[in-house]
């Protein structure tokens, strides 16, 4: 028998690895299909899902849906469309109430524990109140109440929660679609769930998310110290009335810098550099800020100049298919900010729009539908010295709800085809056509009554035909505030 070189080795034992390789992939693969929920599940008709990427979609006439191999349940409507509706899906049924849950879950009950839930879940009830995580930084509020502790949101049945890597958050039900900013706190009477930090406190404890089955939460929380200007050290207090400053400390022995708002104040060994209006004799000192303020902390005769807190901010944006309501909060008790403004730009669209100081809202219209938008709020501040400066302040991408737009197929007759136009209320057209195609030809051609299409019950009508066995019924020459637009709404039936 012929002996194997050096060289012969080494190609059998790399063939031998490879194969095993393969061998393992086969059986995770095999085991990850196997695993995969093979049950077809019927879709009831006025239907509302988010898809996978989080946009809505309508299921006006029902369905069937089916986890695909790729792990993914996709539904296919009576009407011919089709949806990834992603791992796992919430669905809400406008007639019933219903909320039904698909694929694998985790429920995080009061005593911290978790159990894991596959398949079909329904509810109809939402008196007891339900948390669930549904993946890495997605969650489910199952509940009869459920705002966030100023209560500018409220919502009821279920709401998902969506979380970006840096804390930003998703809100969607059947109601809201609103992206957050700032940390936010949401409540049931049950519970409390601080999104950003992923945190949980239910039944008295405690809960940290995370630890089931991991996250990819990048955010870090921001500890802010307000400096009042009566904080001492070494039997003296330093302040130069600026709340909201940087502030850079020197003791002894070490130097701390604390990052308060964005502005600049420096603090060495027990002295202020810089201008101070200081009590005492109340004259304005320049230089080292000594003899205004006593060691006890307290000031003379003369008034310490403390600017008061001023501050802007994104509370959350709601959008339907044309609209954006952003809302916001502006404090500025000294008439600091000359004017606040947000800056709008997505799609053809880009305005800066200038907001009343004393409102906490503004809609923004005339967009388009299922397109990103980006809204950033900043402002034009007053200085000191009289100059002005702008400064960004947040920052928030908001999706418009695509056209929810339907035309239903009601009957079939030998010469007449009737059906129903649905649109989209939020989205309302200015004029359109509904054609019929027999066999790829025009056969027949109506002018839409838009008022009916957009009411609760749409539009009911006919269209003609003398032949064909294949037909399909659109919408075309569409005109939205003037212009034409691209639309893809239609219904196709074949004649047996």
């Amino acid at each position: 028998m012929r002996k194997l070189t050096a060289g012969n080795k080494i190609n059998f034992t790399v063939f031998a690895i490879v194969i095993i390789v393969i061998i393992v992939l086969l059986i995770v693969c095999l085991r990850y299909v196997m695993g995969i929920d093979r049950t077809v599940y019927q879709i009831e008709p006025n239907t509302f899902v988010y898809d996978s990427e989080n946009v809505p979609v309508q299921i006006e006439n029902g369905g069937t849906m089916q986890a695909k191999w790729d792990g993914n349940y996709h539904i296919d409507t009576v009407d011919g469309l089709t949806y990834n509706v992603g791992e796992q899906s919430v669905m809400y049924n406008k007639s019933s109430g219903k909320v039904s849950l698909y694929g694998k879950l985790y429920q995080v009950l009061a005593d911290a524990s978790v159990q894991t839930l596959s398949g079909q879940s329904e509810f109809v009830n939402f008196s007891e109140d339900r948390f669930y995580k549904l993946a890495d930084r997605k969650y489910l509020i199952l509940s009869d109440s459920i705002s966030n502790e100023q209560n500018t949101i409220q919502t009821r049945r279920y709401l998902l929660v969506v979380l970006d890597k840096a804390g930003n958050t998703l809100l969607l039900n059947n109601e809201i679609n609103a992206r957050t900013i700032n940390p936010m706190k949401l409540v049931t009477p049950s519970f409390t769930f601080d999104i950003a930090n992923e945190k949980l406190t239910f039944g008295g404890q405690d809960i940290d998310l995370t630890k089931i089955i991991g996250s990819t939460n990048q955010y870090e929380e921001k500890i802010q110290i307000a400096d009042n200007g009566n904080n001492g050290q070494n039997g003296q207090n330093n302040a130069n009335g600026n709340n909201g400053d940087s502030v850079t400390q020197n003791s002894s022995s070490s130097s701390s810098t604390t990052t308060i708002n964005n502005n600049s104040q420096t603090i060495i060994n027990g002295s202020v550099n810089g201008n101070n209006n200081n009590g005492g004799s109340g004259n304005n000192n320049s230089g080292n800020g000594s003899g205004g303020i006593n060691a006890g902390g307290t000031t003379g005769e003369g008034a310490n100049n403390t600017p008061l807190d001023k501050s802007i901010g994104l509370r959350s944006a709601f959008s339907t298919a044309s609209t954006i309501t952003v809302n916001y909060n502006v404090l500025d008790p000294e008439g600091k900010y000359q004017t606040v403004y947000i800056n709008v730009d997505g799609g053809n669209y880009s305005d800066t729009i200038a907001l009343d100081k004393s409102d906490t809202n503004y809609k923004v219209t005339g967009l388009s539908p299922n397109t990103d938008y980006t809204i950033t709020l900043a402002a034009r501040e007053i200085q000191s010295d009289g100059s002005i400066s702008e400064k960004i302040e947040d920052t928030l991408l908001v999706r418009t709800k695509r056209v929810s737009t339907a035309i239903t197929v009601t009957r079939l007759s030998s010469s007449k085809i009737y059906f129903n136009l649905k649109m989209d209320s939020s989205y309302v057209f200015d004029s359109a056509d509904i054609v019929l195609l027999a066999d790829g030809n025009e056969v027949d051609r109506q002018s839409v009554n838009i008022s009916s299409s957009t009411s609760s019950n749409g539009w009911s009508s006919s269209l003609d035909y003398d032949y064909g066995s294949e037909f399909t019924i659109r919408l075309e020459n569409v005109i939205y505030n003037g212009n034409r637009i691209d639309v893809d709404v239609q219904a196709k039936i074949k004649k047996y």
